[in-house]
């Protein structure tokens, strides 16, 4: 069809671009039919091993250098209850287990509920109800010497006739001894035991992989929930810690070949990126129209969506095998063009030198 509109386009061009074609009439001159392609493409791949979010990206998309493509679900780590960051033993890069390894966490907190009572139903009322202590039951605490301090606590841990209590009020000193009551009046007859106040450790915030992100300083108070760290696979390198994956250059998406939510290993290929720096026609040139084509002849081309505008292409590639079309060869002839010409996947038409 092209080759029966070949005179007519050509007399279009010249009334259209004198000055382009004033030297070059492209009157009965063969034309190939192209495609515009990149002249190269980069292939994005995982930087480490992991699950990806969920993404929206798929091919024909433009993106610029930067542009984040994917992005790493991250494990995550909370506070387990209000308190203060005492020391954080991690910082982006760092592998966790070196951390935990050294240390025993990657981060120390000490809770807001500073002191427990370690206590035993020794001392307990006789009456066997008060020898049986229940999880979560509010319980009267009272020092057994001095001012007599009092304050209220939860039964956290029971084990046998030994039970642990978090000291929810008042104020006691380390080691105090106290007594434990389930009635405000302080009665004999409604003691559970006695123990003796200790300070509780501080949290020991565990985790694992590659730390991505950290949250939080020595110092800072935290609200239980809050969330204190991000890590990554371990197999990222230090410097790879990111949690996103980023376009390296402008270009089209050309592929995706991963799906939201997947498992990725190290090194999978995610998709490729048709690079838009420099383009080219990738034409389909029948044998008796190859001549004496080479590498570096120039050709004017033209693309479909506007055929008044000629170009100046050379001739960077020709296939040395053909292929069989409509009972003819046809051999690939690549053809660049000037960037930003139009877009990938574009028709295009190569003038052919003339016969």
């Amino acid at each position: 069809m092209k080759k029966i509109l070949c005179l007519f386009t050509a007399l279009s061009l010249l009334a259209a671009t004198p000055a382009a074609l004033a030297s070059d009439d492209l009157t009965g001159r063969p034309i190939a039919d192209g495609t515009v392609a990149a002249v190269h493409f980069t292939d994005v791949t995982a930087p480490y091993s992991g699950t990806l979010a969920s993404f929206d990206l798929e091919s024909g998309d433009e993106v610029q250098a930067g542009d984040e493509l994917f992005q790493y679900v991250t494990s995550d780590v909370f506070a387990t209850e209000d308190g203060v960051v005492k020391d954080v033993f991690i910082q982006p890069g760092d592998d966790a287990s070196a951390a935990m390894t050294k240390y025993g966490a990657v981060i120390g907190v000490e809770p807001d509920d500073a002191y427990r009572v370690e206590a035993s139903t020794a001392g307990a009322a006789s009456d066997n109800e008060y020898k049986i202590l229940h999880l979560g039951e509010i319980l009267y605490i009272k020092t057994t010497k001095g001012d007599r301090d009092e304050g209220t606590g939860k039964v956290t841990a029971i084990n046998g006739r030994n039970y642990s209590v978090q000291v929810l009020t008042g104020s006691f000193d380390q080691y105090a001894s106290v007594n434990l009551y389930r009635d405000d009046n302080y009665a004999g007859s409604t003691c559970v035991g006695r123990g003796q106040v200790v300070h509780r450790d501080p949290v020991s915030v565990t985790g694992a992989g590659r730390v991505s992100a950290v949250y939080v300083k020595a110092g800072d108070t935290v609200k239980n929930g809050e969330k204190l760290a991000s890590f990554v696979s371990a197999d990222a390198a230090p410097q790879d810690y990111a949690t996103g994956i980023a376009a390296p250059q402008n270009g089209v998406i050309s592929a995706v070949s991963v799906a939201p939510g997947q498992q990725v290993w190290k090194g999978e290929l995610l998709c490729r990126v048709d690079l838009t720096d420099e383009i080219e026609v990738i034409a389909d040139v029948d044998e008796t129209d190859l001549g004496g084509l080479k590498v570096g002849d120039s050709l004017p081309v033209t693309l479909d969506m506007n055929e008044t505008n000629v170009l100046t292409g050379t001739v960077t590639q020709i296939s040395g095998l053909g292929f069989t079309k409509q009972n003819a060869a046809y051999f690939s002839v690549h053809v660049t063009i000037p960037a930003g010409s139009g877009p990938l996947g574009a028709s295009a038409s190569v003038y052919l030198l003339q016969k």
